[in-house]
């Protein structure tokens, strides 16, 4: 069965994928500031764009990558490209504690500002981090399930934009409620039209940010940004569940 796998290697293949990705980088503490350093200072402070003449020799070097980041976050506050530094150094292992401490600290701190003036790329990758690093089980389940949900709806509708169908443009039904084309692994059909899983889980996650003060700015953020967008997968499932007419057989 080796030979029929998704993906060519199985498991074996994307753990070594994975490791790879996850080798240390070197020197974090030239990048990171102290521990006690003053928030409100660097909220203040605007990344200077960097030389882009200046070379590393190793790429596992942290002035490497913190030196892409002055790029990404040229112009914007210094506190978007510390935290930026902190998760890049998180998603290593084994990752820095001061860089746990400093992250954590500035959600304390900082989170309600963080979590509106930040893109989504890194309100993904800070649900990630809380994941793995959080302090609280709400945390770490809530940042999961955020960066879990906001990876799944990327990869879905990616790949329906091969339909070449707007994303805020739900399927028509109208005469296929007899068409049975099976799920994966046999599961039991959802019922577009009456189905509760969609509001199950949001409720889930909306009860682990709700519960827990520091992933609170991230969590409400994230999960108001799937209530109100029409061109995801949650936001199409309205239109089925708000148009009976939808399910009417033209052919009785």
């Amino acid at each position: 069965m080796i030979d029929k796998e998704n993906y060519p290697g199985g498991f074996y293949s994307l753990m070594r994928h994975l490791e790879r990705k996850e080798v240390p980088y070197l020197g974090p503490e030239k990048v990171l500031p102290p521990a006690d350093v003053d928030l409100d200072m660097l909220a203040r402070s605007v990344v200077d764009a960097p030389d882009p003449d200046v070379r590393f020799g190793n790429a596992q070097d942290a002035r490497r990558k913190y030196h892409a980041l002055k790029q990404e976050f040229a112009g914007q506050s210094q506190l978007h490209l510390i935290h930026a530094m902190c998760i890049a150094l998180l998603r290593r292992q084994p990752a820095p504690p001061e860089a746990r401490a400093l992250f954590l600290r500035i959600w304390h701190e900082k989170g309600a500002d963080l979590a509106r003036e930040l893109p989504v790329r890194w309100l993904i990758s800070t649900a990630t981090t809380f994941a793995d690093h959080g302090e609280t089980m709400d945390q770490r389940l809530g940042g999961q399930g955020l960066y879990i949900l906001f990876d799944l709806i990327k990869l879905h509708d990616c790949e329906r934009r091969v339909s070449l169908r707007p994303n805020d443009q739900a399927f028509e039904m109208v005469g296929m409620k007899h068409l049975k084309v099976p799920l994966a692994f046999d599961m039991p059909e959802y019922s577009l039209r009456v189905g509760d899983l969609d509001r199950n889980l949001l409720a889930r996650l909306w009860r682990y940010a709700e519960d827990d003060p520091v992933l609170r700015p991230l969590g409400f953020r994230m999960l108001k940004l799937v209530m109100s967008d029409p061109r995801s997968v949650f936001g199409r499932i309205q239109h089925y569940k708000n148009r009976q007419s939808m399910w009417e057989d033209p052919d009785g």
